[in-house]
């Protein structure tokens, strides 16, 4: 309705505006100037509106990949227009302890898999998920370790070895192997993207940090890695959103599996700054 709104408005605008200096009478005049300023005006505010509401993340991933947007994009891409103002899903509470105390990512992927009726367990997917087996080392001020790029850094089962966590990719991989092409890799769109996986029903693995808000450069750090130089904080979280409304964001956190909200702007803010990392499971 509103791009016929706008066609219409744009025809009628072009239509007086060529007849405008043409008319002898000046009445004629004054009343075709009057609606080219209604039709300019409409033109303007409904062409703007629809700038604004529209979503180009799946033609923007298309060009990147260098190939044409599938049919399953574009009605994702309608999905994104089509958000419901609040939303809360009730998905599977699972906590890392005692188990995992660095398994915060696989738990939290677990929640996932169980909430799509995938039987596993956190045990399983710690079992499975790839590794970076590069050992830990500290020389002249350097530390040396592995990629969570590539796969997880360090020891999941115990604080008492040198450990972090992994990044989405290797996460993405394994949701592959239960989900097949029902993986989806969120990392690097809008955080609008990832709210429409959750107004569509779809829980979304977001990579943040523990305080769910920005954290000041001090907790970040440079590792050399197999891959060249990586920026990691210790403070690295996973959690499953599961919901929001205006003010805040619900999720299922695995560090104490508990339901939570964070308010909506500092998510977003610290998820921003881990990357932009997140990957889901459509239906």
């Amino acid at each position: 309705m509103l791009i016929t709104l706008f066609i219409i408005s744009i025809i009628m605008f072009s239509f007086l505006l060529y007849y405008y200096k043409r008319m002898s009478k000046r009445i004629f005049q004054y009343m075709a100037f009057t609606y080219i300023l209604l039709f300019g005006s409409v033109s303007i505010s409904v062409g703007s509106y629809l700038i604004y509401t529209a979503d180009y993340t799946w033609v923007l991933a298309a060009i990147s990949d260098n190939r044409a947007p599938d049919s399953h994009s574009v009605i994702r891409n309608s999905l994104h227009r089509k958000l419901k103002p609040e939303i809360k899903l009730e998905a599977p509470v699972i906590k890392q302890f005692p188990e995992l105390p660095r398994g915060c990512e696989v738990t939290s992927l677990t929640m996932l898999l169980q909430y799509h009726d995938i039987d596993t367990d956190k045990l399983t997917l710690a079992k499975e998920l790839k590794r970076d087996n590069t050992p830990y080392e500290k020389k002249n001020g350097i530390i040396y370790f592995g990629d969570p790029n590539t796969g997880f850094v360090g020891d999941m089962y115990s604080f008492h070895q040198p450990g972090l966590g992994v990044y989405h990719q290797p996460l993405y991989e394994l949701a592959k192997h239960y989900a097949g092409e029902n993986a989806i890799d969120l990392t690097g769109q809008s955080f609008q993207s990832m709210m429409a996986s959750v107004s569509s029903g779809e829980p979304v693995l977001a990579i943040t940090n523990i305080t769910y808000q920005p954290l000041p450069a001090s907790s970040f750090q440079i590792w050399q890695t197999p891959n060249g130089p990586v920026k990691i904080t210790k403070k690295l979280h996973a959690v499953l959103v599961t919901g929001y409304d205006h003010n805040f964001i619900y999720f299922n956190d695995p560090y104490d599996g508990k339901q939570k909200k964070a308010p909506k702007q500092a998510f977003i803010a610290a998820w921003e700054q881990m990357g932009k990392q997140a990957i889901s499971i459509s239906r």
